[in-house]
């Protein structure tokens, strides 16, 4: 018995012999596809590395950093001075965005949180 498969040269016709075939292979077959896990221990990395905390004062100067650089792009701008020094905008750019990432500004959005 066949399957009903419009082709004109019937080089494609689904038999049960084939289906048999195909199943019975598959089951030789499933077991080597198998979880990395049950082959060896697979141990999470911390990320992200290094230090995961920031102090009030260090807050404190990411907040200032945040609204300097934040009015810098609105004036356009490429540095600005914050606490004596000559910061550039990649520079703030990139210090802001670690900050941000690592939950020291708002929206305070931690990956370690459970809740």
């Amino acid at each position: 018995m066949t399957a009903v498969i419009p082709d004109p040269n019937d080089s494609s016709v689904v038999t049960r012999r084939g289906i048999l075939v195909g199943a019975a292979a598959s089951l030789i077959c499933a077991p080597a596809i198998v979880q990395v896990t049950s082959l060896m221990p697979v141990r999470p990395l911390p990320f992200p590395f290094g230090r995961q905390f920031a102090g009030f004062v260090e807050r404190l100067y990411l907040h200032a950093l945040e609204n300097s650089f934040k009015a810098c792009l609105l004036d356009g701008r490429t540095s600005f001075e914050l606490g004596g020094h000559t910061i550039y905008v990649d520079i703030a750019r990139q210090r802001v965005s670690y900050a941000r990432a690592h939950g020291f500004l708002p929206p305070y959005v931690c990956i370690y949180r459970d809740e």
